[in-house]
């Protein structure tokens, strides 16, 4: 199991990376395993996400810099995940790099041996590589239960809530600040008949990051001290109910399909006037060739429920293949990757930091001028602040879990199930994995 915190802690850009391109060239401050890492191949996997699509046009400059080239390999989520899956499986050398959510497959990658240890690579970095400025919450994501380091952070991001000023301005709507105002505003966008009320996910295997800040924001946590499941809990029940509620009553057809990529076009197309999405979503919705409504995005903390506002907080990691056979310039391409420079350039693709320094340097705060992207960066810090960093119950058997989770409220959202039906087949769905671990 991976070791969690219920609460998380809370120009010039070009030159320093030719800098750290010319540092990481020079050899492995890790001192990994394999060749040297002056040239060779790195094979690079990576899950369809918005670092992804920030950092791939990058890679040209690591490979002129280093000599070592670079072959990326990008999929959706799952198709990604089944990919290195396979590969470490079968103890491939195919796969150097990978992207990782520890928060999901953690628990069961480290079990079975699937991370390669970072931490002599991280004590043998250079001073400029500043390995301990990564936030506590971030870097304590990426340690298995042992306090190993299995991957770095490349980002922070939760859910928040997108809304549409427009929209919100013509009915008169204020900014929902909780789960139930929320409900009251898409009462409101459904009886004026113009727009969709709310999108949200739906798709089993994507729910409980959207659903864990209504879970949390009753005052309950996915499983009891004792280890066993929650779901019986009346406060269970009612977040099962809102979520529900809100995607059956006030959602889109085909919601029970919707994870972040439905969610967020159909946002952008104009079509929906709430999103409860992931604050990485923003760059796509304020990008003018992406967006019909760039001028009309606005950002809301992630609503509470009727205890606490209680948001998501999830880091994405880039892990290192123990069956690597060149780890020495697989280092090289993570040490770059998530380097202080490297990682405020990318902060131009709306990815928010997991660095401290990153976080408060002037040139990224200056560049947030617009409303949308000021409430935005509001947004983030509270999840980084007060973000539980359980996506979902935590354990080896964790994908699993959360298809319980996602299928038993997919039920109540097609009006198969009630929430209380619904929280009995989780709670029966949980105890029967969790006595498996």
């Amino acid at each position: 199991m991976m070791r969690t915190s219920r609460k998380a802690g809370a120009g010039g850009v070009a030159a320093a990376l030719a800098g750290l391109l010319a540092l990481t060239a020079c050899g492995s401050p890790g001192g990994g395993s394999g060749g040297g890492a002056e040239s060779g191949t790195v094979n690079v996997v990576l899950s369809n996400h918005p670092w992804q699509r920030g950092i791939e046009p990058l890679v040209a400059d690591f490979e002129e810099e280093t000599g070592i080239k670079v072959n990326v390999q990008t999929f959706a989520e799952q198709q990604a995940r089944d990919r290195i899956l396979l590969n470490l499986q079968s103890k491939s050398d195919a796969t150097d790099v990978y992207m990782t959510l520890p928060s999901r497959e953690g628990p069961q990658f480290s079990n079975a041996g699937y991370y390669e240890p970072l931490d002599e690579y991280l004590d043998g970095a250079p001073s400029e590589y500043a390995a301990d400025d990564f936030s506590p919450s971030a870097i304590a994501g990426m340690q298995s239960v042992d306090e190993e380091t299995i991957a770095v952070p490349l980002n922070i991001e939760g859910p928040v809530l997108f809304y549409r000023t427009d929209v919100f301005e013509d009915l008169g709507i204020e900014v929902p600040t909780t789960i139930e105002e929320v409900i009251e505003a898409a009462e409101k966008i459904e009886a004026a008949g113009e727009i969709t009320p709310i999108t949200l996910r739906g798709a089993a295997a994507a729910v409980a990051f959207d659903f864990g800040p209504f879970l949390h924001g009753e005052g309950v946590e996915w499983t009891k001290p004792d280890g066993t499941a929650n779901f019986d809990d009346p406060g269970a029940v009612k977040a099962i109910d809102e979520y529900a509620t809100l995607a059956r009553e006030y959602g889109p057809d085909g919601v029970i399909n919707y994870s972040f990529t439905e969610s967020s076009n159909l946002f952008a197309q104009g079509q929906v006037a709430m999103s409860l999405e992931s604050s990485n979503e923003l760059n796509s919705l304020i990008d003018p060739d992406n967006s019909t409504v760039v001028d009309h995005v606005g950002v809301a903390k992630m609503p509470a429920g009727s205890v606490e506002a209680a948001p998501t907080a999830l880091s994405w990691g880039l892990a290192m293949s123990p069956f690597s056979k060149n780890k020495d310039a697989a280092w090289e391409f993570m040490q770059w990757a998530t380097s202080p420079e490297v990682q405020l350039q990318l902060t131009e693709a709306d990815i928010a930091p997991p660095r401290d320094s990153v976080a408060s340097d002037p040139s990224y705060l200056e560049s947030l001028s617009t409303p949308a992207q000021q409430q935005w960066l509001e947004a983030v810090a509270d999840i980084q602040a007060n973000g539980h960093t359980e996506v979902g119950p935590v354990g080896t058997k964790a994908p699993a879990m959360r298809e319980v989770i996602g299928n038993a409220i997919g039920k109540a959202i097609l009006g198969e199930a009630t929430a209380e039906e619904a929280a009995a087949e989780i709670q029966d769905g949980l105890n029967d994995l969790l006595d498996q671990q």
